[in-house]
């Protein structure tokens, strides 16, 4: 852990804040109360674009789960950065609150308690899967529609911030974590390209 690399993080946990931001950030860190969400995003896809939206859909699905289930999986395993909520006294731990189902959490009020070192020596800091999935999400999309995927890295910036404002990672675990995403969200969109084309199945420029 570098000095500037604590005192950012605490900058923006204990200083940067607003009630606002104590619901918001929370709740962007918080993937599982948005599955509805991004369900029915998925559905409106497959039918306003047809096949254009299902293969939008499945380099989406390709992308995350080469992100999620392998790079970050296997980098979180192999590094062991301790997250700051485990090693730093002091920080403030934000999160929703229970719910017996995922989205209700966003309608309870949020959780705040205070850090306390666990004397763990592995962690799972590094990479921030957060950032990386969003990221590679928000690079295919633009790739399809320019618009839309600018909308989306906005997005995943928050996503990212939303991860220091919950001390869950450490400043310096974004950067890489947000270049590792736009790199898969590329090569994926480019291999499945190639694939697409061999199949028939067209290709779908970004406008």
């Amino acid at each position: 852990m570098m000095g500037w690399d604590l005192q950012l993080l605490e900058k923006v946990n204990r200083e940067w804040t607003h009630p606002v931001l104590d619901w918001l950030l929370p709740a962007l860190s918080a993937v599982d109360a948005w599955v509805p969400l991004f369900a029915l995003v998925v559905l409106v896809v497959l039918v306003v674009q047809r096949w254009k939206g299902a293969r939008l859909c499945l380099m989406i699905a390709v992308a995350l789960g080469v992100s999620d289930g392998i790079v970050s999986n296997t980098l979180k395993k192999s590094v062991g950065r301790v997250r700051p909520r485990d090693a730093v006294t002091g920080l403030v731990v934000r999160d929703l609150g229970p719910a017996k189902l995922g989205f209700m959490r966003l309608f309870v009020p949020t959780v705040q308690k205070p850090s306390v070192v666990r004397g763990e020596t592995r962690g799972k800091s590094f990479p921030s899967s957060h950032t990386m999935n969003f990221f590679a999400l928000a690079t295919v999309v633009a790739l399809h529609h320019r618009r839309w995927g600018g909308l989306l890295y906005g997005l995943a910036g928050l996503v990212a911030w939303s991860r220091l404002y919950c001390a869950a990672h450490w400043p310096s675990d974004l950067p890489p974590s947000a270049a590792m995403g736009v790199l898969l969200g590329l090569a994926t969109f480019v291999a499945l390209r190639r694939l697409f084309a061999r199949l028939g199945w067209g290709n779908h420029i970004a406008a």
